[in-house]
């Protein structure tokens, strides 16, 4: 490997080096203090929405110490190549052929989102070419909410529904109820509402793949063996901090942390408090048990976090309308509501269909929902999220203080 010595943040916007293998292109940027350097890189893995400019500020300080490579795998980033045929396990298994392809010393994976599924499996599927792995926003997507909300956004996609998809997919990676927790900003928020509403048709087939991957994905059958930090923001909801936890629990040597104030979006959210831990991670050094805005979990505390990231209260008035698009409707009870679902008795029919529903309570405007699981204890649901002015209503009746204008725009 050869790499660059003259990194600066305008370069990873330049074209990136392509090499192929068996026909899959990959693409990447490799730096380093040096152009021959034989110490372990960090390899940057990024989410669904992310590019390589997304790092700029992390490519800058690792390099402090570390020589970094940022990768593109077919789908991902800028990589405009369709791959529907490779799973998740065929795309980690690419990595591993890159760095067998650029005679690559193991290498020190950080996945974010999509990008953490990819690193997780790399450092389980090729033990010997991961030295130490660092994860943020992992999950198997076996959690029965956030596949139904996957499957919704497939759903809104197909039907051209983008702008519905859109405010779903942002209120999903940026939590709403804690806005001014996490310190987002409205116009970060609306710049990434636009991204999403204006994928293009490629992008949208792109999306749709990667989704159709962690849906089809059916788990870890082996976790990584070498040192891991699992780092999970404490109000994430799309990827849950008891599902880092449990995670963490399965590998041979991880640790979890906490990020305060912070969600999906912890390491660009809360930059200084994420590379307080992995500086001293990828240097082979003794994770603190607490640093400025965070704090590691205990071993016993893994398996033991609570399952739910917000309190489900009975509502004072609990009778509401449960509408179907087909035109029926039902009177049912609430017996749990929150910002991101709740629990409802009615006289409901036992198939109920997945899609087009919507419930009618107090005056609140109609909320889109979605159910997860009906039982004796009634119907468990979601709500996507995917309307604009019926989002803000529900939060402003959730949250006991008065959120931003722009929490639910």
């Amino acid at each position: 490997m050869r790499y660059r010595t003259d990194y600066s943040a305008a370069l990873l916007a330049s074209p990136p080096e392509v090499i192929e293998i068996a026909g899959w292109r990959l693409h990447y940027q490799a730096y380093s203090k040096r152009q021959r350097d034989a110490r372990a890189p960090v390899l940057m893995l990024g989410g669904a929405f992310q590019s390589f400019r997304s790092f700029a500020a992390e490519v800058d300080e690792l390099l402090v110490e570390h020589p970094v490579i940022l990768l593109d795998l077919p789908s991902q980033g800028g990589n405009l190549q369709l791959a529907p045929e490779l799973g998740l396990e065929q795309l980690a298994d690419l990595i591993a052929a890159f760095a067998e392809q650029l005679r690559l010393p193991p290498l020190m994976p950080i996945g974010l989102s999509y990008g953490s599924a990819l690193a997780a499996l790399f450092a389980a599927r090729h033990p010997q070419r991961c030295a130490r792995l660092l994860l943020a926003g992992i999950t198997a997507f076996g959690r029965p909410g956030a596949r139904r909300m996957l499957e919704e956004g497939l759903a809104l996609l197909e039907e051209g529904r983008s702008g519905e998809f859109a405010h779903g997919a942002v209120c999903g990676l940026l939590n709403p109820l804690q806005l001014q927790a996490t310190g987002i900003s409205p116009v970060f928020r609306k710049a990434l509402l636009r991204q999403i509403q204006r994928l293009s048709p490629t992008e949208v087939e792109r999306y749709r793949q990667n989704s159709q991957r962690l849906l089809a994905f059916g788990g870890f059958s082996q976790h990584p063996q070498c040192p891991t930090l699992v780092l999970a923001g404490e109000h994430d909801h799309f990827t849950q901090p008891w599902e880092h936890a449990h995670f963490a629990a399965a590998c041979a040597s991880a640790d979890c942390v906490l990020i305060h104030h912070a969600d999906h979006l912890a390491q660009f959210e809360q930059r200084e408090a994420c590379a307080t831990l992995y500086r001293p991670f990828l240097g082979e050094r003794a994770v603190p048990l607490r640093s400025p805005g965070s704090k590691r979990l205990q071993g016993e505390q893994l398996l033991q976090l609570e399952k739910r990231c917000e309190p489900r209260l009975a509502p004072r008035q609990r009778q509401a309308r449960l509408q179907h698009a087909e035109g029926q409707q039902w009177v049912v009870e609430l017996s749990e509501l929150g910002f991101f679902g709740g629990q409802l008795q009615g006289d409901l029919p036992r198939d109920l269909p997945l899609r087009g529903w919507q419930l009618s309570y107090a005056d609140l405007p109609h909320q889109p929902l979605l159910p997860l699981r009906q039982d004796e204890q009634g119907l468990a649901f979601v709500f996507p999220h995917t309307d604009a002015e019926a989002c803000l209503a529900l939060a402003e009746r959730i949250h006991p203080a008065p959120l931003p204008t722009a929490a639910c725009a």
